[in-house]
């Protein structure tokens, strides 16, 4: 079942300052995983995968109906949010636990909370309850990203993980393809309904869990398993991880009152956007890897393009159940335009830049294309051919295909080797952070765009049209209005493309500030300096 590999020790953890422990720690002899061993656990890890992969993009397709059961059209945004802010707040956290403590019961106790968020959402009786539901399993999700990488480099040599990878990326990318098409399949049956989205994540997360618990009967210790437990929570920070929480939803807070619940003027929004700006710079963001231009462009770059992607993946659906009266199952068929063609975008691109090195090209042409993609919605119509919005998704899909894996590659060209961890982790964090903004930032331009069009009539309720959700408003506006209130939808929607139309574009702007370097041209962490400290040497 293992075999056994002498001198070999778990990889050294590195702390947030960049302080790498395994050169002055010795470690036990590790044992890497084979037969029949190494395949459940692998089968663990795509069954999860698919769980985590399918979550992220089956809920997309259920949020007019959702909206329409909860009359909460003004929640959209957190419905996604509060699972990303949870997630990207507390994966350094996270990522400490796997170090200090054993990271069998870790990642098991991940995946159970995970579930718990799961069966909160599936039982939830109104909105609040949902987007709590929503928040833990964002929480557990934390847990199981950075702890499949962790688990994968403790227990399976290079070369198996080289193999295994793939297939992994493999089942995550097939598990968002065919997200949104599961959802609105079960969203429109009227048994089922879209509780059973949530529903669904069990099964695959108990054959994980079994498969994981089963595999790892004697997992390798902890790299600080040792520490007193004095000295393994004052490692934790649990306080920078609280503070890090608070600024994220700070944020988010701020940009959904913003000119809609409150004036941007308003002291309420403006005391959450100063709270998020001290409570980000008193949090446990490592701000010494930032004197990188590369670090600090590929995180700003990654944060830009995941707010164009999320608002598109969120705000088509709205456009099929909305202006052309749809269903969930239809919608979520005709979001695969987007979906398929970025993972076979991001696929054919890490083929080129692996064969050839250079990365930085992909930077500058993916959000180009991205942002056109985004821009070209202003020609979309209420009663659009469908060649048109298939094209406009494919363009929009290549777009952020080919570019939004560059930034991981960038900064482990440039970084040191004992800071390449907290560099990945804050790549992550700013996705994250880029995803929560995205449905936020849509919501606030998408509900004060309808709100304005709707009173220009006066036999029109606004608030009752909000209340009703995107796919009920049909049921409370009457007959001789539908049209105008359809125009209006479509008028809105086009206000909150304008975001995947501006982010791009920025997030180009800035990646030509990015160093030209090459995978090939990647130092020695050990001994050398990055290119911003051998030129202020």
């Amino acid at each position: 079942m293992m075999e056994p590999l002498s001198n070999s020790a778990p990889p050294g953890e590195v702390t947030v300052d960049g302080t790498n422990t395994q050169e002055s720690e010795e470690h036990p002899t590790t044992e890497y995983m084979q037969g029949w061993a190494l395949a459940l656990l692998t089968v663990a890890f795509m069954s999860i995968c698919f769980v985590l992969a399918i979550d992220n993009t089956i809920l997309a397709t259920a949020i007019p109906s959702i909206t329409s059961d909860f009359h909460s059209l003004n929640d959209i945004g957190w419905y996604g949010s509060s699972y990303l802010i949870a997630q990207m707040s507390l994966l350094p956290t996270c990522g400490r636990l796997y170090t200090l403590y054993n990271i069998k019961w870790i990642y098991c106790g991940s995946l159970v909370i995970f579930e718990l968020g799961s069966v909160v959402s599936a039982v939830a009786p109104n909105s609040i309850v949902l987007i709590i539901g929503r928040a833990i399993s964002g929480l557990g999700a934390a847990g199981l990203v950075s702890g499949t990488t962790t688990i994968l480099s403790y227990c399976v040599s290079l070369q198996k993980q080289a193999m295994l990878s793939p297939i992994v990326l493999g089942v995550y990318n097939i598990g968002s393809a065919i997200g949104p098409l599961v959802g609105g399949s079960i969203t429109d049956n009227k048994t089922l309904t879209w509780r059973f989205i949530f529903w669904i994540n069990l099964p695959f997360g108990a054959v994980g869990l079994a498969l994981v618990w089963f595999t790892l009967r004697k997992p390798p210790p902890a790299v600080k398993a040792g520490l007193p437990w004095s000295q393994k929570l004052r490692q934790l920070d649990l306080p920078g991880a609280t503070l890090l929480l608070g600024a994220t939803s700070c944020l988010n807070l701020a940009l959904q009152w913003g000119g809609i619940v409150y004036p941007w003027s308003d002291a309420k929004v403006f005391g959450c956007l100063i709270g998020f700006s001290l409570l980000l710079v008193v949090s446990n963001i490592p701000l010494h890897i930032f004197r990188s231009r590369t670090m600090s462009v590929s995180c700003g770059f990654t944060m830009l393009v995941q707010v164009a992607i999320v608002v598109q993946s969120y705000y088509w659906p709205i456009y099929f159940q909305s202006v052309r009266n749809t269903n969930a199952e239809v919608s979520g068929i005709n979001l695969l335009p987007l979906i398929v063609s970025n993972s076979l975008s991001m696929l054919c691109a890490g083929a080129i830049v692996s064969k050839f090195g250079h990365y930085l090209p992909f930077m500058w042409i993916g959000p180009l294309i991205l942002a056109t993609g985004g821009g070209l919605y202003q020609l979309v119509r209420v009663d659009s051919p469908r060649g048109q919005w298939i094209g406009l998704q494919i363009i929009s899909g290549l777009g952020y295909g080919c570019c939004n894996q560059m930034p991981i590659l960038a900064v482990q060209v440039v970084l040191k080797k004992a800071d390449i961890p907290t560099g990945m982790v804050m790549i992550m964090f700013f996705q994250f952070l880029g995803g929560a903004l995205g449905p936020s930032v849509g919501q606030n331009l998408f509900t004060d765009g309808l709100l304005r069009r709707l009173s220009k009539v006066q036999s029109i309720d606004g608030a009752a049209v909000v209340a009703a959700g995107a796919s009920g408003f049909r049921e409370v506006v009457p007959p001789e209005l539908i049209d105008f209130v359809v125009d209006a939808f479509n008028s809105a929607l086009k206000s909150v493309f304008w975001v995947a139309l501006a982010t791009p574009a920025l997030a180009w702007m800035i990646s030509l500030a990015m160093e030209w370097l090459k995978l090939s041209s990647t130092k020695k962490h050990d001994t050398e300096a990055s290119p911003e400290e051998a030129a202020e040497k």
